[in-house]
């Protein structure tokens, strides 16, 4: 929950009057008529129907009275101002206008040289509205993220989920800016920099529409310190209070400050009512902390902690969570997450970035994010960076907690990499070096699954050298391209730990064997071409550029046996666009494919000739074999066929405010689809958005995913999302909400069903009101929001013109 201070009268209440004069002449009717130059900026311009003037005392305005002074006027019935005693003293329809509001009260009394004065009853407009300023607790405001501390958006606390959340950002549009209100019993003004209200409320509510304000019975400003303290404050919502604090103390201009942040709540399945109420400190200009405590009713009490740092050389966050003795398992769980980032300039810098938890279920029964919930793995790591202009080092050392007891990554302890990338004349050479030592956990398991089904048993470790040093020689003109390319991959292995057996997926034992320790040599040759053609053409009344891009590749890797090489970070790249393109097919540095093949494809796009914009475009491949396929993984059967699958895909941004993507893997020698992905989304305008998706993947996942935000009249809007596994016949995320746009105000309510990669599904009810920019209460679904609808926008930054 976030409530934002009331600071509205900083840029009201003050008067800045310079000193006035009058010459001694006898009482005149005002004349009507415009002077022929511009008056002294700093005077003080008084007019009315009638002006007297007492023995260079007093000056009096009668009847449509004004007094101007720069920027600021004031109007009323009568102005008098003496000018012995530099007092100013103003009867009857009051109105004060400064630049961007107005004062409007019976009267008002001021001494313009000290500040000192008082106006009754007084009532304010201004022509913009208060926004993003700090939250509103008991002692505090908000901690700021819009500085340069920096704080890790993975990060999975409910400190940071929130109350550091997104705010619904859409590109392209802001917050709604439309006037506000307000009005006090009296405002007193205490000196250049000071002044106080008593019984103050403000609401961005048009007139007549008294929907909620935010009161206080008293509140000071202090224009020097940029602070207000206000008292008995509370926020009521159609008249009835929902929030209420004895004492307040905030920074106007949304500058951090110590103090209760405001609490947030929900609810869970496995949780159950959750109540979080967080406390900022600001340590100095550059550090930073928050500490929090949530309350669990299925669990206990949780306490939290955020701490943050940044220097001109480095930066970087602690964030740690604990619940003793959590009444549904009966033990102490936790999350700690530590990551630092430091500059030593001259090209090098270093970091470390490590994450652990309690025990496996800890994301899937506390969080609510699909992207927390799924996580298996938790890293562990640091390293040590050098770039200049040729040359780049990195030294990693990294390892990680595994939370399914199946997918065990291997260590990197450590992991030394060095390139480099430099011109010799019209050739461009590159270096790739590494060394790395690889272990295992030591609760790894031996046995893993294979691409066909079958499993893989084995602990092997050790250590890998790769040397890849390779010459090219760009040869370009606007027309085309052509790359020839040379290089020599080295890799030498001292393995560990190497014996290994083989299983198909009947579960028969197929090879029991050892990785050998051994070395590989493979020379390496390709060309990449293309060429570039363009026509004009009309469609109906739009004219277009059509273009024609073919592109050939041809590589060639002569045959080394590699099945007694072990598979350290070595898997099959999926066959999309860019790997068409690939010397490798295999990720890594164990398996260096034999080949002896020409990839060909072919580009079409429509691009406007008005706007510049690519209105479509599609793209064929497919790449072709000259030698069979004698390098594969462990357990994966080679390819069979002269001929890999076609791949194609299909980009149309349409003038009907549809948008399609496409994708598609066709394998011909079967006749079927290995790979289909499908994605629509149609956006007319802000507020209304509908996405259909298909996903399909041969023998691993076919999913469909529907999203949008619909109007459904008269302010309000539906929303839902539904992720479905056709394979596993049962949902994966389901989300339904029901959004409401007052004008002044927002509120949303957002039901959410997540599935866990650790634990069942579960369930999370969010609701939140937003009061014009100034404050929001509730549990903040809009991050959520964003995520799961692609093309969201919040009501709040809805225009007027699309409500």
């Amino acid at each position: 929950m976030k409530i934002r201070p009331i600071t509205f009268l900083v840029a009201l209440v003050c008067l800045g009057l310079g000193q006035a004069y009058a010459e001694d002449t006898p009482e005149t009717e005002a004349v009507d008529s415009a002077p022929e130059t511009l008056p002294d900026p700093d005077a003080i311009i008084i007019e009315g129907d009638k002006v007297q003037v007492y023995l260079d005392r007093k000056l009096k305005s009668i009847g449509n009275a004004s007094l101007i002074s720069g920027q600021q006027e004031v109007y009323g019935d009568t102005i008098e101002y003496d000018v012995q005693n530099e007092e100013l003293h103003v009867i009857g329809n009051v109105r004060l206008e400064t630049k961007g509001g107005r004062i409007k009260g019976p009267e008002l009394r001021l001494k313009p040289a000290e500040s000192i004065g008082e106006m009754k009853n007084p009532s304010f407009e201004m022509d913009s509205q208060f926004a993003n300023l700090p939250q509103f607790g008991t002692s505090g405001n908000k901690r700021q993220d819009n500085d340069n501390l920096v704080y890790s958006t993975d990060n999975t606390t409910p400190l940071t989920q929130q109350n550091i959340e997104d705010s619904g950002y859409a590109p392209g549009l802001s917050r709604r800016q439309g006037a506000s209100r307000g009005d006090a019993t009296g405002v007193v003004f205490e000196g250049p920099s000071r002044k106080r209200l008593k019984n103050a409320r403000y609401t961005t509510c048009e007139v007549g529409a008294d929907d909620w304000f935010v009161r206080a019975k008293e509140l000071e400003l202090d224009d020097y310190t940029k602070t207000g303290t206000a008292r008995n404050a509370r926020v009521e919502f159609q008249g009835v209070p929902i929030l209420w604090t004895p004492w307040i103390n905030f920074s106007f201009m949304n500058q951090r400050k110590t103090g209760l942040l405001a609490p947030t709540w929900g609810t869970t399945s496995r949780s159950g009512f959750e109540f979080l109420v967080p406390f900022y400190w600001n340590i100095a200009p550059d550090m930073d902390a928050t500490f929090g405590t949530r309350y669990l009713s299925k669990r206990g009490m949780q306490y939290q902690g955020e701490f943050r740092y940044l220097n001109e050389d480095y930066q970087g966050t602690a964030n740690i969570e604990y619940l003793p003795s959590d009444t549904s398992t009966g033990e102490n769980r936790y999350y700690a997450k530590f990551a630092h980032l430091h500059d030593f300039h001259n090209g090098w810098t270093a970091a470390y970035n490590l994450e652990k938890v309690s025990d496996d279920k800890y994301f899937s029964e506390m969080s609510t994010r699909i992207v927390t919930t799924s996580r298996v793995n938790l890293p562990q790591q640091a390293y040590v960076n050098y770039a200049d202009e040729n040359w780049t080092f990195n030294a990693l050392v990294q390892k990680y907690q595994t939370l399914d007891g199946i997918n065990y990554p291997l260590q990197r302890l450590p992991q030394l990499t060095l390139t480099g990338d430099d011109e010799w004349g019209p050739f461009d050479v590159k270096l790739f070096t590494q060394w790395a030592n690889f272990d295992r956990d030591n609760d790894a398991i031996s046995t893993r699954a294979t691409l066909s089904g079958g499993a893989l048993d084995t602990l092997v470790t050790g250590k890998r050298l790769v040397a890849y040093p390779s010459i090219s020689l760009p040869m370009a003109r606007p027309y085309g391209y052509i790359t020839p390319k040379l290089g020599l991959h080295y890799t030498q292995y001292q393995v560990d730990n190497g014996d290994f057996k083989l299983y198909d997926s009947d579960g028969n034992l197929t090879m029991d064997s050892a990785y050998q320790s051994q070395s590989r040599t493979l020379p390496i040759f390709s060309i990449d071409s293309g060429l570039y053609f363009d026509r004009d053409v009309r469609i109906v009344k739009n004219r277009y550029t059509q273009t024609l891009e073919p592109r050939l590749y041809y590589v060639y890797i002569p045959y080394r046996d590699q099945s007694l090489i072990p598979v350290y970070d070595s898997s099959l790249s999926d066959l999309n666009m860019g790997s068409l393109f690939l010397e490798n097919q295999f990720t890594g540095q164990d398996r260096i494919n034999n080949a002896n093949q020409l990839t060909l494809a072919a580009t079409s796009r429509m691009i406007s000739k008005k706007t510049g914009e690519q209105r479509m475009a599609v793209t064929l491949g497919q790449r072709y074999y000259f030698a069979d396929e004698r390098v594969y993984l462990p357990g994966v059967n080679p390819r069979s066929g002269d001929t890999s699958d076609i791949i194609g895909e299909l980009t149309a941004r349409l003038l009907n405010h549809w948008n399609l993507d496409v994708f598609g893997q066709y394998n011909t020698d079967r006749s079927v689809y290995i790979r289909k992905n499908i994605s629509a989304r149609y956006n007319p305008e802000p507020g209304k958005v509908l996405n259909l998706g298909y996903r399909y993947t041969e023998d691993r996942l076919e999913q469909i995913n529907i999203s949008g935000q619909w109007p459904l009249g008269k302010g309000w809007y539906g929303l839902g999302r539904w992720n479905y596994s056709l394979r596993e016949n049962q949902p994966i995320e389901g989300i339904a909400g029901l959004e409401y746009d007052a004008g002044c105000w927002q509120a949303r309510t957002v039901m959410q069903r997540v599935s866990t990669a650790t634990a069942d599904a579960n369930y999370a009810l969010y609701f939140q009101l937003e009061l014009g920019g100034l404050a929001s209460i509730g549990q903040n679904p809009l991050k959520l929001l964003n995520r799961a609808i692609p093309g969201y926008t919040s009501s709040s930054l809805i225009p007027d013109s699309y409500q």
